[in-house]
Order: structure tokens, then sequence, then C-alpha cells
């Protein structure tokens, strides 16, 4: 533990991004790094297509640096390297934006950063894989902006101002271990590699290089490594620093940042226990924190410690709207979610994530590509993103089932799964139609139920939802190619003759409701889909009555106590599954539970209500089907698919729920208060036709200033030939 008095502060300074710099004419590597090229040197070039669009080192950045202690008329600017940890936010080496080196106050603060992903030497700055932003704020360590001597602290934050487009990958990091053996390397832009460009100058540090080979390390040896730095013979280079130190086989998980040469060995600033917290330093983007003291015109603050650092992508710094290959923020600030007390009520997602952030994420995921908040590039997303939602829906609500206390020890997997297709269903189809409403005072009555019955009933999926990937993959898969889904979508629906349902119609009356009447009415089968519509009768009093609602305080009493099962098995294992899928597949989760709270909600109106809603086409006009004929084709759409998937996965998923929960004590219950809802009253205008998604997206319904979390980029194709398992094993 540090006994500096400036321990756990960060430094943090805006950029003047109207200050004008020369041009950069030369470069130079900064003299405090004194990292060691070994003999023989296997460092290799990385290959373009490895830092293009979509390739695995697409967020490696190339920085370029001026400081405030340089001559104005010196034209040279210091060199470095990066990695984005979200579009617009990169992490690097401290010494980077605040140098030591050159005199008794060294060059000092950086005033300007240029920061380069797709980079390979100035000839080819207008590549069509070239991207260029410059540091807007810049967060460091308090310990190493006042000690040269603290190397242990060297890493720094740069928030850019504006994020960078396309499919980053960008990377995560967890907490560097104690203890390792494995293959690691880093990836950077060394100095000592130059490039001719075409006027025949050479250029330094042009290229991007990589070099990974086996290190063993220990971070508790205090004799041999007093500030427990992550120590390995991997050639480096000035211009390296600042580059992430990565796993072989799980390269976009970082887990410390290359910063020095130490003679024999380089070394790296460590993440977590034995180095820096990152999750507190980059909160001092997105919190206010107030200010301790001032070093050098910096603002010194204290932010709040959080835990180790797990695999994770930390928040967009700001609401942006990406390229159609770009990427897309999941929550994953876990403020009250990270403690898993007898408490449930703290880990209420929507402490840390509006109700209406979370309804502008979910709502993109079967949106058109060019009508997105967000764009989405994985498989679980698009044209198959309904289905895949409402099975997210009927697994979900498969577990709460089988982790209900009064039944766990006896349930079976045909009990747990009873009626959870179904509901799943009519959820998934009710909130597809909730998102075209225009606005009106039906409208904000349906959102205020939404947003009371979310935010007081929501579940933490965080640890369940990983575990779902695997199965949501294949069947989004076997969804938009067995199905030919995507040829469907851009199909105009064609709709058969109004008929009414086969079978006993009073059997319907019993314990009905409105909205309940209005589904058994007569309806027109969606052509293609008519022997889910012969069903569609049993499947709708199935999905009413016999399917217990996610959004209850059963269900989420039972998923909170899976989710701290899981959390406790695996908070210091490894991940098998990527950590983008995993928040792929925690966005369906959000989506799948939001189409409760809108079932729910629609089901509080009476049949005169429902028939006032109306819904908004994607042109801005009124669509030609009401509400509820809307609910039932959308139903049609994704019934007989969500059915055909639900039961398999069933069948090994509840025993596995079980073996976890037989490892753990359980939770005392607490039944959730409620939350008054946010929503206003609707200020009457004259304009075109606008649903509630397009209003949401765009701001007019509350989302709040609140960041988001992670990125979504493109995911595995997976084998088509069965399904993986929904459940995976720990």
């Amino acid at each position: 533990m540090s006994l500096s008095k400036y321990a756990g502060m960060a430094g943090t300074w805006p950029m003047d991004l109207n200050s004008s710099n020369p041009d950069p004419k030369s470069f130079f590597s900064l003299e405090t790094t004194d990292e060691s090229v070994f003999d023989p040197d296997h460092r290799s070039l990385a290959d373009v297509n490895d830092y293009a669009d979509g390739g695995k080192y697409r967020a490696i950045v190339k920085l370029q640096m001026r400081y405030e202690n340089q001559n104005l008329d010196d034209p040279a600017w210091a060199m470095g390297t990066g990695w984005l940890i979200s579009p617009d936010t990169l992490v690097t080496a401290g010494h980077n934006v605040y140098n030591w080196s050159g005199g008794e106050d060294g060059l000092g603060r950086a005033v300007r950063i240029r920061c380069y992903v797709g980079y390979h030497g100035r000839d080819a700055i207008d590549s069509p894989i070239v991207q260029c932003r410059f540091a807007k704020t810049i967060v460091t360590t308090a310990e190493w902006l006042t000690s040269k001597d603290n190397r242990h602290r060297d890493v720094a934050f740069i928030q850019l101002d504006r994020p960078f487009e396309g499919n980053l990958r960008v990377f995560s990091y967890k907490s560097t271990p104690k203890v390792g053996d494995e293959m690691l390397g880093v990836v950077g832009y060394p100095a000592d590699k130059s490039l001719i460009d075409k006027d025949g100058r050479e250029e330094q540090g042009a290229l991007m290089y990589e070099m990974f080979t086996d290190i063993q390390f220990n971070l508790e040896d205090k004799k041999n490594n007093p500030l427990q730095m992550l120590k390995y013979r991997i050639s480096a280079f000035g211009g390296q620093s600042g580059a992430p130190v990565i796993r072989k086989n799980a390269q976009q998980v970082a887990i410390a940042t290359h910063v020095y040469g130490s003679g024999d060995k380089n070394q790296a600033s460590a993440i977590g226990r034995y180095g820096n917290d990152y999750d507190s330093l980059i909160s001092v983007f997105t919190k206010t924190y107030p200010v301790v003291t001032s070093h050098k015109e910096m603002s010194l603050v204290n932010p709040q410690p959080t835990r180790e650092a797990r695999p994770m992508t930390p928040p967009l710094l700001k609401a942006p709207v990406f390229s159609s290959t770009s990427s897309i923020p999941v929550d994953r600030s876990r403020g009250a979610e990270r403690s898993f007390n007898s408490n449930e009520s703290s880990v209420n997602g929507v402490q840390a994530q509006g109700f209406f952030d979370v309804l502008k994420g979910v709502g993109s995921v079967v949106a058109a590509v060019g009508k997105r908040s967000v764009p989405f590039v994985s498989p679980l997303f698009g044209p198959a993103g309904g289905a895949v939602s409402a099975i997210a829906g009927a697994a979900l609500s498969t577990m709460a089932n089988a982790c209900a206390e009064p039944t766990m020890e006896g349930i079976s997997a045909e009990s747990a799964v009873e009626g959870t297709a179904e509901r799943a269903i009519l959820a998934e189809a009710s909130l597809q139609a909730v998102l075209k409403m225009e606005r009106s005072p039906i409208t904000d009555k349906i959102l205020n139920h939404m947003e009371t019955t979310y935010t007081s009933l929501a579940p933490n999926v965080e640890y369940i939802a990983p575990k779902l990937a695997p199965g949501l993959l294949s069947s989004a898969y076997k969804i938009t190619v067995d199905r030919n889904f995507i040829q469907k979508e851009q199909t105009p629906d064609r709709l058969l003759p109004a008929r009414p349902f086969p079978g006993d119609q009073a059997e319907s009356s019993i314990d009905s409701n409105d909205f309940m009447d209005c589904m058994m009415a007569p309806t027109r089968p969606l052509e293609g889909e008519e022997l889910f519509f012969d069903d569609f009768k049993r499947a709708l009093l199935t999905g009413l009555r016999i399917g217990k609602p996610l959004l209850s305080d059963t269900a989420k009493h039972g998923l909170f106590r899976l989710n701290k099962a899981l959390a406790e098995s695996s908070f210091d294992a490894q991940f098998s599954i990527d950590n983008h899928d995993a928040q792929a597949a925690e966005l369906v989760a959000k989506r799948a539970i939001m189409g409760e709270a809108a079932l729910q909600a629609v089901m509080t109106l009476n049949k005169s209500e429902l028939a006032d809603l109306q819904l908004v086409n994607d042109h801005g006009d009124f669509h030609e089907q009401g509400f509820i004929d809307f609910v039932k084709t959308a139903g049609q759409k994704i019934g007989s698919v969500v059915k055909e998937t639900v039961i398999p996965m069933s069948k090994t998923m509840v025993p596995i729920v079980l073996d976890v929960l037989a490892k753990t004590t359980p939770a005392p219950h607490t039944n959730s208060a409620p939350i008054e809802p946010s929503l206003a009253v609707p200020k009457l205008t004259v304009r075109r036709h606008r649903s509630v998604y397009s209003l949401v997206n765009d701001g007019t319904l509350k989302v709040s200033d609140r960041p988001q979390d992670g990125t979504v980029p493109v995911l595995q194709r997976v084998n088509s030939n069965g399904y993986l398992p929904v459940f995976q094993e720990l």
C-alpha cells in the first residue's frame, strides 16, 4: 500500500482544442522510457488487416504529443501508443501525458495530443482506414504527477473530442494476476522501426509491431520487484509506451500497460490490487468530484475506489451516433451492482442506468441500420433481434422458476419452462408495438407504468447473461440462416383474411381482461405461419394465465440468488466467453425484461384505450395496423422459432441452475418499493408523427445524460449443426 499523501488521488486537466501547434515534421521518443530490445528480436510487423476496421488491433492507437515546456518553434512531436477501451476513451502511459524528461520541470503537461487508429505512416494519413481524433480531457494518477519515482503509477486515460467510428474491437481490461506463466504480448509503434516516405524521409515509429512470448512473473516478489510491476523479456522501444499487455489467446483483454525498460526486462504498470484502479480513475470523466488541491494548474481529486478490476469495457463518455459498423454501449457502470450483500434492492441495475437509457438501447436491437441510436454489429441484433430477445426472456423465466425457493428441490425442467416461451413471445410483441406508438396521454400512461415496474423489479443479470451467450448466438444463426429471417424482414407482411381462433371461445372468457378479450378477437393469419396461428389461441392463454411474470418479486429474488452464485463462483475466474459476446447477451436480456414491462403495462388498459393507440411506421406515417393487430402479427412472426428453441434449452438449463444454487446459501427476500415515474406531461405541438422509439432515440423522452458502457463488436459465427448450450457450464 502506498504511503504517499496523494495515494488514490487523480490529476486531471482539459486540453485546448483550439490551440495551434506546428505540423509534425519530426518525431522523438521520450527519454524516460529506456525500453530494451533483446537479442534475438522477435518483433514482427503487424498485418494491415489487423489494424483496419474490424481487425484485432483496430483499437491500438498511435499518439503524437506536444508539451507545455516545448519551444513553440520546435516542430518535433513525441511518440506514444494507447489502446481504446471505448470509442472515445483510451489508456496510455502516464509519461505520455505528463513527462519528467528534459530539465528540472521536464516537458510537463501535454497540451496537444493527436490520436490515430489505422496509422501506417504519414503518407497514408488520408487512407480510408485511418481516423484522427484529439485529446479533450486527461486523467492520470496524482502520484505520477508529483514524483517521477512513482513508476508503478505511470498510467493515464484520454477522453477524445469525439468517438472513433467503425468496428473498433475495443479492449477490455482485468486485474493483473499476482503470479503467472503464460504467453503475453506487447503491440505498439516502436521508434527504432522506421519507414521511408514518398519524399525519401525516414519516419520513426510509423508502423505497428507485435511480439508475444512465454512469460513467468510474480508481483508479490517485493525483493526483486519492489514496485510490483509486471516484468517481461518482450522487446520494446520508445514509442511503444502506453501499449497494452495482452494474452495471446485473449487479445481483446489487457492485463497491464507497457511503460518502461529495466535493464534485462521491460515492464508495465499493473491493474487492480498491485497497481492502479482503472475504474476509479475513469470515473473522473463522468462524475463530479470536489477538487482537493491543485498541482501546477492541474486539479487533484479523490475519486471513490472500486473493487478490483474485472474484464469490462468502461463507459462511452458521451451519447454518440456512430456509423452502421460501429459499436453499441452496454451498461457496465456497476455502482451498487457490485455489492452482493443480503439486501437485494442494492443490486437494481436501473440504479446504474436510467429507464429511458435502457429503453433507448434495447429499442435499437431490431431497428433498421440507419435508424439506430447506436449501431449494432452482432448477429444477436437486427432481423433476428426480436426472436432472440424472446428466447432470452423465456430462458430467464425458466431460470427464475427453477430458483423459486419453495419448489427448488423437486422442480422439473417441464414445470420450469411451462408458459415461458408463450409469455416471452407476447412480451416481445408488446414491446415492438410500444416502441412504434405515437406519443399521447395513453402512451405516457404505458411508459409511466413500465418505468415504475422496471425500476422496482428488474433483476440484475450481469453474471447470468454471459452464460446465455452461446445458446443465443446459436439461435440467432439458425434464425437468420435456416429460416431466412432477413429475407422475410425485407418482404412486406402478407396477411390473410381475419378468422376466429379454432376451439371453444367460452374458454377464453374465464379470468379475462380487456387486453385478453381484444387478443382473442378474430385475427388475420400471417402467411407462412398458419401452423402457429392454429396454436395461437392456446399460446395466448398459456402465456397470460400460466406463464409467470419475469418482473415480479419472486422472479427478481430467484435471479438475484443465481446472479450472486455466479458472481461468487467466477469473480476471479477466466471468462471462456468473449467479453463482447457477454455484453451483447446482457443487452438482449435487458430487452426481454423490458418486454415484460411493456406487456404488464398494456394489460392494464381498457378496450377504448387500446383502440385509441396509434402506431407510426418507419416513414413517419400512421401504421396500417392498430395496436392489438400489430401485437398479433409480431407474435406470429417469432412464435414458431421461439417455441422450437426454448424447449430443448430448458432440458439442460434447469439441472445446471439447481447445481449452482446448491453451492450457495439463500439470500433473504425483501420486497421492492416502487419508484415514482419521471415521465413529464407531453407538450402537444404540430409535428410529423413520431414513434416512442424515435422520441427516446433523439432524447425527447428524457434520455438521461448518464453515460453507458461497453461495446459490442462483431460476434463469432457459430456452427448451425446443433444448439450450443443456452447455459454455459461453469
